[in-house]
């Protein structure tokens, strides 16, 4: 990719975590989503030269307590990204599984990986149980190298996946017990498929949530005609790209007028447009997910789309954006 000059910018630069005694400041909004960007097969290695350092943040792969060999193929629809955004077809479904060594391994070896990196990195996990969250938030302190905890409270590519953010009760236990057993910055990552997100919102919060991530992808499934049979090898999968933006779009809205935390708006954001939606319906950052499948380059044309627009209309601060969709602006994070 081109190399472009990012520098510490007060107006992009972002708190995550302002009740947290620490903090959690970023150098800007944008993140790259977790496991989205150039893996190799098992999640490891990043492809190619990218300046992550340059970006907010970066959430590498989900991981589990124990390893998981991921769902049966086919896993992704349609099986090239690029070719279907090149082509028109903007329909992305993905049915990975949460393919992972489990997280002594990670802990263990891929955070001393990240943190060649030098960039700032989240470390993403799901759990069975309410006490295996707080059992793994506890495994992390050995962690070398990351600077917060991304709850996956919502994943529905696996048995019982979305259970813990379909419930406010089990919601706020299990955020509860990540901050009773770990002192980094807890961000909760929530499901779109819910009655009332901002239910869920507020347990998150009332557990202890530093920042609240919406959203994850939401279950959908596709039959081939020819074959008669669903695409996915998993049958249903996650709906993720300009599918699933709209909804993630109001989720946020909503949630940015129920909660006072920062919130990070993730769903179909390809370009500094969409991110800037996500912004003034109340978003404090973005994450970059399945942009990163059709180009490497996206989060930093986000990135760099931001500044322009902000240079363009003498925007001093993200901060005079922030929430200016609402008919009241919602207040300042």
């Amino acid at each position: 990719m081109a190399e472009s000059t990012y520098f510490w910018d007060a107006g992009l630069s972002v708190d995550l975590a302002p009740r947290h005694p620490s903090g959690l400041r970023l150098r800007n909004p944008v993140m790259i989503a977790s496991g989205t960007l150039g893996y190799d097969g098992y999640g490891r290695g990043l492809i190619g030269n990218h300046p992550l350092h340059k970006l907010g943040a970066v959430i590498p792969k989900t991981v589990t307590r124990w390893p998981r060999e991921g769902n049966p193929e086919p896993r992704w629809f349609p099986e090239s990204y690029r070719e279907a955004w090149e082509s028109g077809d903007h329909l992305f479904l993905n049915a990975i599984g949460l393919i992972n060594p489990g997280i002594e391994t990670a802990v263990r070896e891929w955070t001393r990986e990240w943190v060649q990196w030098n960039a700032t990195v989240f470390f993403s996990f799901a759990a069975h149980s309410v006490g295996e969250f707080g059992e793994m938030a506890a495994m992390t302190e050995e962690a070398v190298g990351i600077s917060a905890l991304e709850l996956n409270l919502s994943c529905p590519n696996i048995e019982n996946g979305a259970m813990f953010s379909y419930s406010s009760a089990l919601t706020h236990d299990a955020v509860a017990a990540v901050k009773a057993n770990s002192d980094l910055p807890v961000l909760a990552k929530l499901s779109p498929n819910v009655p009332d997100i901002t239910e869920i919102a507020r347990a998150a919060v009332d557990g202890g949530a530093d920042a609240l991530t919406i959203c994850n992808t939401l279950p959908a499934m596709k039959i081939d005609l020819e074959s008669r049979r669903p695409v996915l090898g998993n049958i249903t999968g996650g709906l993720s790209g300009m599918g699933l933006r709209p909804v993630s779009l109001a989720l946020v809205y909503q949630c940015a007028q129920a909660v006072n935390v920062p919130i990070i708006g993730v769903g179909g954001i390809f370009d500094a447009e969409h991110a800037l939606e996500y912004i003034l319906a109340g978003a404090t950052a973005v994450q970059v997910g399945s942009a990163n499948l059709i180009s490497l380059d996206a989060p930093w044309r986000v990135l760099d789309g931001l500044q322009n627009y902000m240079a363009d209309n003498n925007i001093a601060s993200l901060a005079e954006l922030r929430g200016a969709g609402h008919p009241e602006t919602v207040s300042k994070i």
